[in-house]
């Protein structure tokens, strides 16, 4: 078998129809079949019929990992790290379908951009709409801007780079987000990276369970090479359906709540009170002013 270039890294959680319709789409980009790769999909202990489905596909090229727990996104994908041979990994969530060429032309891009660590596509809504895609490093200034639905106004999505932004605008807003640019983190949905680059920081950090993880690596990538850099590529197009193995959306917010958490208790311990009491706000304005209203904050 060729040594493969890239190791396409898929975890799945009970998401069997969208998993294969992921996987299919991966064989619609024409630009791949000039370029070794392998897929390796981690099943987090699937309840539905995932593990058959995905081994009816006959994949030449697919590793299947089978969990007999549920080990959460950060550790599965360690799982893949630990056995792929690409020198470049993509992070690719199940519930994405990959548009035109979008891996093979984010490949031929960070191939080119030695300088880089990793990059990026611009995720889009089922309705290809813009969805947000990574963002800007917390502080307790845009940490208290997301808590309080402040980061919502576009004029303070100017002023204080934002966490995740959420809104479309802050793509469209404005030429400079029209363009390739580069960004703190990057979304763990799409995450094309260097091996060598994931592996001297020893993966993700796996007292994450999910959501969170992918700030917190590319925090600790930062920190141990401040000069390189992570980019939203506007060329490549993905599709991101978007929580589709979370319960609930009250589900999805305690996840960010945890991640966000997680990484001031370990890099900021000295303001994770405030933190606390931050997301305290967030959790009231949830559970009144936003449900009143009908707006969900994320």
């Amino acid at each position: 078998m060729i040594q493969p270039i890239l190791s396409i890294i898929i975890p799945s959680y009970n998401t069997a129809d969208i998993t294969i319709n992921c996987l299919k789409s991966i064989f619609t980009d024409k630009g791949l079949k000039q370029t070794p790769y392998e897929i390796i999909v981690i099943d987090n202990n699937s309840t539905d019929d995932s593990v058959s489905k995905i081994k009816s596909l006959k994949i030449k090229n697919c590793k299947l990992i089978i969990n007999s727990v549920n080990l959460g996104f950060a550790k599965a994908n360690n799982q893949a790290i630990n056995i792929a041979k690409g020198n470049y990994l993509l992070f690719l969530n199940s519930d994405t379908i990959i548009l035109h060429s979008a891996i093979s032309q984010s490949l031929d891009w960070l191939s080119s951009h030695p300088e880089s660590a990793g990059c990026t596509a611009q995720l889009l809504n089922s309705n290809n709409s813009i969805q947000a895609s990574g963002g800007y490093f917390p502080n307790l200034l845009n940490t208290f801007t997301w808590c309080s639905g402040l980061d919502d106004l576009p004029f303070i999505n100017r002023l204080i780079k934002p966490i995740h932004p959420h809104t479309p605008d802050f793509y469209t807003h404005d030429n400079y987000f029209l363009t390739d640019h580069s960004q703190d983190w990057i979304t763990g949905a799409y995450m094309l990276v260097r091996k060598n680059i994931i592996d001297s920081v020893n993966g993700f950090d796996e007292n994450y369970f999910m959501y969170g993880e992918e700030l917190e690596m590319c925090y600790r990538l930062k920190s141990k090479f401040p000069q390189l850099k992570f980019w939203y590529l506007v060329g490549p197009q993905v599709i991101h359906l978007g929580g589709a193995s979370a319960k609930s959306r009250q589900q999805i917010f305690e996840r960010e709540y945890s991640g966000l958490l997680a990484f001031y208790k370990k890099h900021h311990p000295s303001q994770f009170p405030f933190v606390n009491l931050f997301i305290s706000l967030n959790r009231f304005l949830h559970s009144t002013v936003y449900t009143w209203l009908g707006l969900y904050h994320v």
